[in-house]
């Protein structure tokens, strides 16, 4: 009779126990995920996988000259995750309106994580935009990039002036502002 007690005890405990001791431990499912790469087209897919699994963005950095790094946190949901639009151009009129583009979609410009990268004989500039599960609002960006200090004073005054405000700068031999508002409802 002491032995089957034993038995059933233990079978008991380990049916119990079976739920905690399964439970994901915490290098599977981190708080933090680290994605770095060379290549811009093998980010943008590696950030949509992981936003998939309800990660968000939290900030970019070049790790070299040639390798970027983004940090994301588990904050999203899986049901209803973040998306994510990668941009890198080396010329700023292309930027421009490929911002633009994104934000008319919805995205908004995540200004941690401008970086100028260094390409074969070029240096190109990447920046990441998110478009939360439902947009509120939209926004309408401004590039301003020259290489006079005295010049880019003057064209972030008179941006103000339409009602842009800074968001970000990113230096890549020029110094490259980029400039947000929210854009007017009305227009079509």
């Amino acid at each position: 009779m002491r032995k089957i007690s034993v038995v059933v005890f233990t079978f008991v405990f380990a049916v119990m126990a079976a739920p905690v001791l399964a439970q994901s431990k915490p290098e599977d499912n981190p708080q933090y995920k680290l994605l770095a790469t060379r290549r811009t087209s093998t980010m943008q897919k590696e950030i949509d996988e992981v936003a998939g699994k309800g990660y968000r963005i939290l900030v970019g950095s070049p790790t070299s000259s040639t390798e970027m790094a983004v940090f994301l946190s588990r904050e999203g949901t899986v049901e209803q995750p973040y998306k994510y639009k990668l941009l890198a151009t080396t010329r700023t009129g292309t930027m421009q309106k490929e911002l633009n583009d994104a934000a008319a979609d919805g995205y908004r410009l995540i200004p941690s994580t401008m970086i100028a990268k260094s390409g074969l004989l070029v240096v190109e500039v990447v920046m990441i935009l998110e478009r939360p599960p439902v947009v509120a609002k939209q926004y309408d960006y401004k590039l301003l990039a020259t290489n006079l200090t005295s010049t880019l004073q003057k064209e972030v005054t008179e941006a103000q002036g339409a009602g842009y405000r800074i968001v970000g700068m990113v230096s890549r031999g020029e110094h490259m502002v980029v400039m947000e508002r929210e854009a007017d409802a009305s227009k079509p």
